[in-house]
């Protein structure tokens, strides 16, 4: 689980921004069982944070930069000439000059880990990973850049339990625009800690979500994969009132023609897929079916028929179920895409009473979503641009609002920022 995620220099992000998950001992609500976890004997983290905003405030660029980070630590450049994919803060010349900086921390298992990382496009200048297994901060590995030298030194901690071999190995794998976490995952050595990291960013923390990620096709291939999983499809569909009795996974043999064969290779459909796909002429689909039950009977539908919200609802579904069935962390952009107020707030009810181990941190522009009894002032955050056009992120408990006041009422009223100032709405003979 997380417990504070840090960035300063990406994307609209210019100076330090902190988001935590810390759980405030002070505030109190009767659902305090659900609303957070106990990782270790001191820390209680947050289950949920909702993060508020106007559009272009930069509520997707800390979600993306959470994703970033995940994918330093999962993939990289092959070569050295490659780039990171970088972006800095883009008003201001000196940090477009400038370094982007990460940090993590984490829990496994309620050990506690930091994982921190310093880049430009081209290069990796700072990487650590610290973590504390027995309530001491030992270090697993720490990498800098010499620029005399243009090669990144690596410092391997007794803790990681790689020989001096091993070391020499992920030393070598270690290019100037990688992350070391890369580098290990390329390299024929293990480490029972470093597994771990690694574990926890492949599968732990899961990608980010956005309105535009079919997320139903997701489900299907799990679907598809395990059919014991059907039932709970089944019944977190009928608890929405799709009026949806059943699912069904059909399987559909395709012809391809040349018209399909351009189409993806203008699509950039890799070569190797084009040429097996010119060769067999054909491929296997599933195809999804809801069946909706009435007084006339049941009656199938394909998937492609069904509205945006069912699927959409459909899609979420599958990330509810891996948030109930093991600890995992999902960042969530505009939670409430094409779905009805009230299937967004059972959405979260039923993730809050059934994932005792999971994380959600969402971006939204729903008011509502605050209102909810169980809402505690730490699970909400705000995010408004300065007068600088920098991002800047901060939790409703700063303001030290009385316990009986409403956020909902504050934050409508204008109180607390992160609400668009909007002009006269006449518009004038010289402006058309």
């Amino acid at each position: 689980m997380i417990q504070e995620f840090s960035v300063e220099n990406y994307r609209s992000i210019k100076t330090k921004q902190t988001m935590n998950f810390l759980a405030n001992n002070k505030l109190h609500t009767g659902s305090d069982d659900y609303l957070s976890t106990q990782v270790n004997d001191s820390v209680r983290l947050l289950k949920l944070c909702i993060l508020y905003g106007y559009n272009a405030s930069g509520k997707s660029n800390l979600l993306q930069a959470l994703d970033f980070l995940r994918n330093l630590a999962l993939s990289g450049p092959d070569t050295k000439d490659e780039e990171t994919g970088f972006v800095p803060f883009l008003l201001d010349e000196e940090t477009q000059k400038q370094k982007g900086t990460f940090s993590l921390v984490f829990y496994i298992d309620s050990i506690r880990y930091e994982y921190s990382i310093s880049l430009d496009d081209k290069i990796i200048h700072y990487e650590s990973l610290r973590y504390s297994p027995e309530g001491r901060i030992a270090t697993l590995f720490s990498r800098s850049y010499d620029q005399k030298l243009k090669t990144s030194k690596l410092s391997i901690g007794a803790k990681s339990m790689l020989s001096s071999k091993e070391k020499t190995i992920l030393h070598g794998n270690t290019i100037e625009n990688t992350t070391v976490l890369f580098a290990y995952q390329k390299s024929n050595i293990h480490s029972p800690s470093l597994d771990a990291v690694v574990r926890y960013f492949k599968a732990d923390l899961l990608p980010l979500i956005t309105p535009k990620v079919l997320l139903r096709n997701w489900s299907i291939n799990r679907l598809t994969n395990n059919a014991k999983r059907k039932q709970f499809y089944v019944s977190f569909l009928e608890k929405a009132d799709f009026q949806i009795s059943d699912l069904e996974i059909r399987n559909n043999t395709i012809s391809v023609d040349e018209d399909m064969l351009n189409n993806l290779l203008e699509q950039g459909a890799p070569k190797g897929l084009i040429e097996q796909l010119s060769k067999e002429k054909q491929f296997e689909s599933n195809e999804l079916h809801f069946l909706h039950k009435t007084s006339k009977g049941v009656h199938p539908i394909v998937a492609e028929e069904e509205s945006q919200g069912t699927l959409r609802y459909f899609g979420l579904g599958g990330v509810l179920h891996e948030l109930i069935s093991s600890s995992h962390s999902v960042a969530i952009d505009e939670l409430e895409s094409s779905l009805h107020p009230d299937l967004v707030t059972f959405f979260l009810q039923m993730f809050l009473l059934n994932a005792p181990n999971s994380q959600i941190l969402a971006s939204t522009h729903a008011p509502y979503i605050m209102e909810q009894d169980y809402m505690r002032n730490d699970m909400i955050w705000f995010c408004e641009k300065d007068e600088n056009g920098a991002s800047e992120y901060y939790s409703a408990q700063a303001f030290s609002l009385h316990k009986n006041i409403k956020v909902s009422n504050f934050y409508r009223a204008g109180k607390l920022g992160a609400k668009p100032i909007l002009g006269n709405p006449f518009i004038g003979k010289d402006e058309q």
